[in-house]
């Protein structure tokens, strides 16, 4: 399994497979390339890049990325099932005549690879499942699951992991004071600051925590929204619902930076199963891939942050996964607004209600479904999900929507 530096990626919003991984597609191409003599680019936009692309912007962001170049952007809306969802072809044009052309898929949390190829990064960790990694432990008398991914990735990881913590943080205060309409033709009101305010004057302490986290979770997705630098946790649509529950914690729990960055390096350790077994993208396998693995990460974080045992960790990010199966994709017009802000929101609830279930139901009963299992099964559902249903705009909310 890589490193967890594949996973939590720093980059431009609104979606990781959309902005971030084209952003880094064509600076791969600039890199390869580069020296050749250029006078035109053509970047072609297929599937769910082609059909959301312009919601997403990706179109700014490849223009962004090229700088200077000319480049000529073509969306094309055939869709073909045996090509990846995220596939695009870049065209050099040089001065002699010459074409060179490269197509690559972005393969969901800002990572990607040349179509043609396997996936580039290395395989870092022994294991590349829970049951896989309990195993390991076992074996060797661990019981803290941190020690192996300092071990496996080095001590640096922890200061990685407390820098993108910090920013995650930033990002939600920024957020808070935001009030500006959103960006694009959906108009829609940025109210994270409202919502918290709301939170602030509400007497009962149950219904407190559920609009901070709800809160907090909004203001990372409309930062996200406004095409602001965020945090893949796993994926730029779902970023909002681990940042929430961790700066929930350090708020009114006076939790410790350096203790949530562990936690999150372990969350983000049971989500990277997720990545590595089934996908993380919403083109691949609806919205259950994204939301679902973001809840996943944001209970298990939780879980170990509050030392409960590795069973309980488990317990909890399989009880987030599978209350979100069979999610769609269908962002309104293309854009990550209606109904992924608010999406964000319920998700970092129901991670704390799964995180609870982990501390205080687990202990009396034995789960009958495994991380694992879950993993497995949101794979096998996604492929089963109809294809407009799969960050396409054409099925779901955004047909309704549209249809009105």
């Amino acid at each position: 399994m890589k490193s967890l530096r594949e996973l939590l990626i720093l980059g431009p919003g609104p979606s990781s497979s959309h902005t971030i991984g084209p952003f880094r597609i064509c600076r791969d191409f600039i890199r390869e390339h580069g020296e050749e003599k250029l006078c035109h680019i053509t970047v072609t936009l297929h599937g769910s890049l082609s059909l959301t692309g312009k919601g997403h912007g990706t179109n700014r962001i490849i223009r962004q990325a090229f700088g200077d170049y000319p480049v000529e952007i073509l969306f094309e809306d055939a869709f073909s099932e045996k090509e990846h969802p995220n596939t695009m072809r870049i065209e050099g044009h040089t001065e002699d005549g010459r074409i060179l052309r490269e197509d690559y898929v972005s393969i969901g949390g800002g990572a990607f690879r040349k179509a043609a190829e396997a996936y580039l990064p290395k395989d870092i960790y022994p294991f590349s499942t829970f049951d896989g990694m309990k195993a390991y432990l076992e074996e060797r008398k661990i019981d803290d699951i941190l020690s192996v991914i300092l071990d496996v990735e080095g001590p640096e990881i922890l200061s990685y992991a407390f820098n993108l913590v910090k920013h995650s943080f930033r990002t939600i205060e920024e957020g808070i004071q935001d009030e500006s309409i959103l960006p694009g033709p959906l108009h829609l009101d940025a109210v994270a600051g409202r919502i918290r305010q709301q939170a602030l004057r509400t007497e009962r302490k149950e219904d407190r925590r559920m609009l901070l986290l709800a809160s907090y979770a909004y203001a990372t997705s409309e930062e996200n929204a406004r095409g602001k630098e965020v945090v893949t946790a796993p994926t730029c649509g779902a970023s909002g619902v681990v940042p929430s529950v961790l700066y929930y914690e350090w708020r009114c729990h006076r939790r410790k930076k350096p203790d949530l960055a562990k936690a999150y390096l372990v969350g983000a350790l049971v989500c990277d199963f997720i990545k590595e077994n089934a996908a993380v993208s919403g083109a691949m396998y609806g919205c259950q891939a994204e939301i679902g693995s973001a809840a996943s990460f944001a209970a298990s974080a939780l879980a170990y942050l509050d030392g409960l045992s590795i069973y309980q960790i488990e317990y909890a990010a399989e009880v987030a996964m599978e209350h979100f199966l069979g999610l769609t994709c269908d962002p309104v017009d293309g854009y990550v607004q209606v109904p992924c802000i608010e999406r964000n929101a319920m998700a970092a609830i129901h991670a704390y209600a799964a995180y609870l279930f982990s501390k205080d139901i687990a202990p009396y009963r034995t789960n009958r479904v495994s991380f694992d299992n879950v993993v497995k099964a949101m794979k096998e559902t996604g492929q089963e999900l109809p294809q407009d249903l799969k960050e396409t705009s054409l099925g779901g909310l955004a047909k309704i929507l549209r249809s009105c």
